[in-house]
């Protein structure tokens, strides 16, 4: 059911809800009005009628209401007068004693040839020097009430009709007015030939419908350059990918055709490995980005003390590079902690990243030493630098360098692909830190990473 049928039945529902309890209220309130107001004439009547008990003549004039009959009962229940159209009503023990308990009762009962009810009163009353209570009972047929009544209610009936169909009417003209720029927005989207990039164009840019088109915008214009994204990086990736498959292939079909004797061949050979090797680690690269983008809602974490993951991360660094120097301080912040400063999160993960950002350091500072800093950020978060002094990263390269297999325009003579920087910002963030690269003062680059602390913390998973 579309959104405009929708609106049309809830405002003619809620306005004929609304309708209906009106004209009920109306008729219910006349009705009642009607029975008092003729409740009140029959007692008038009746008090009368045992007034001029003894004159009957008087008794006849004073019957000025439609078919009025009159009972006058003694003090034992006999019938002492009725009235010369008195007949159709015949009061039971029952209702004589109910009418002495009470001191009066309004009725009404079905006649023949009527339609509608007769009503009645009855009362009690005293007679100067005779002993007991007398009963009068009235009943009229109030055929002019119940006239209008009906009248009434056949009009609130019609009424209530024709209103429902016009608020449908004007439901219907003011769903469509509604919507209008929602249904210009769906046919700017099936309009024929769209070209890129294409936008949405609302009638009103700070309504709903214009809140609704910046927003599709806005997620079009993610959708394209995710999609630039993507086909940069299936460019780069195969142009990587091509590289060493074509100095392998090179390297073999000289083997084949100029290498004579073994040591040439096991050089041809050996040469082909350390191509299949980058390859390799090309496709571990890539795996590994492929695998975070589907970590963000079931990454396993537990409790981790960052200094023992920093110094394992050195261990590491150490034993691939013999020669290079790290050199690690600790700041005063963390020194006067209770205890161990404490991460929630995945090891494998922060120790990739880690080592990532340091081999990074020592691959690009030229054997120059690189230095590590652990201080406290804020009582909530702590803060790891990574120094290096060697090229550093161009001021145009520095958001630039974060995207997969894209590299600094400065580092075409060091080895690598780009992934490493992509895969230690991915797994940071995953962490709910954050990464930046900022050049050295005096040369080189400085990568900082600030993970959130853990107080009390447990296994569990994100």
């Amino acid at each position: 059911m579309q959104i405009r049928h929708k609106l049309l039945l809830w405002f003619a529902g809620l306005v004929s809800v609304l309708l209906l309890a009106f004209s009920a209220y109306v008729y219910l309130s006349y009705a009642e009005f009607r029975t008092q107001g003729f409740a009140q004439r029959l007692v008038r009547k009746a008090e009368l009628l045992y007034q001029v008990l003894d004159d009957a003549r008087v008794n006849e004039a004073l019957a000025t209401l439609p078919e009025q009959a009159g009972y006058i009962y003694g003090p034992t229940d006999q019938l002492v007068y009725a009235s010369p159209n008195a007949g159709d009503y015949q009061p039971s023990a029952e209702f004589l004693t109910e009418v002495r308990q009470q001191g009066l009762v309004a009725f009404d009962f079905t006649s023949p040839n009527h339609i509608y009810v007769k009503e009645g009163v009855a009362l009690t009353f005293r007679r100067p020097s005779e002993p007991g209570r007398y009963l009068a009972i009235v009943t009229a047929y109030d055929n002019a009430g119940f006239t209008r009544e009906h009248t009434l209610l056949r009009t609130l009936l019609y009424g209530y009709l024709g209103a429902v169909v016009l608020v449908a009417g004007l439901g219907l003209v003011f769903a469509r007015w509604a919507l209008l720029p929602f249904n210009r927005l769906i046919s700017q989207l099936r309009r024929p030939g769209l070209t890129q990039p294409f936008r949405l164009q609302p009638l009103h840019q700070h309504d709903e419908a214009g809140e609704l088109a910046a927003a599709f915008n806005g997620l079009l214009a993610r959708q394209e350059a995710l999609a630039q994204s993507q086909q940069a990086f299936i460019a780069q990736a195969s142009h990587e990918l091509r590289t060493p498959l074509t100095t392998i292939k090179g390297w073999l079909e000289t083997s084949l055709a100029y290498d004579a004797d073994a040591n040439s061949l096991r050089e041809g050979i050996r040469q082909a490995a350390q191509e299949l090797d980058k390859l390799t680690a090309l496709a571990n690269g890539l795996l590994h980005l492929a695998h975070l983008e589907g970590l963000s809602t079931r990454l396993e974490r537990q409790p981790l003390e960052l200094m023992d993951l920093l110094l394992d991360v050195i261990d590491t660094i150490q034993h691939q590079r013999p020669a290079q120097r790290l050199a690690l301080a600790v700041g005063e912040g963390v020194q006067q902690q209770t205890s161990a400063p404490v991460v929630l999160g995945n090891s494998h993960l922060l120790r990739t990243a880690i080592t990532n950002l340091v081999d990074n350091a020592c691959k690009y500072s030229g054997g120059q030493p690189v230095a590590l800093r652990l201080e406290m950020h804020t009582d909530l978060a702590i803060r790891l630098a990574i120094e290096d002094r060697g090229i550093g990263i161009a001021p145009a390269d520095a958001e630039r360098i974060f995207q997969p297999l894209t590299r600094g325009s400065n580092s075409q003579q060091v080895s690598g692909f780009g992934i490493g920087l992509t895969l230690a910002r991915q797994v940071v963030q995953l962490h709910q830190g954050q990464l930046w690269l900022r050049p050295r003062s005096g040369g080189g680059t400085v990568a900082e990473v600030e993970l959130p602390l853990v107080r009390e913390a447990s296994p569990t998973g994100l």
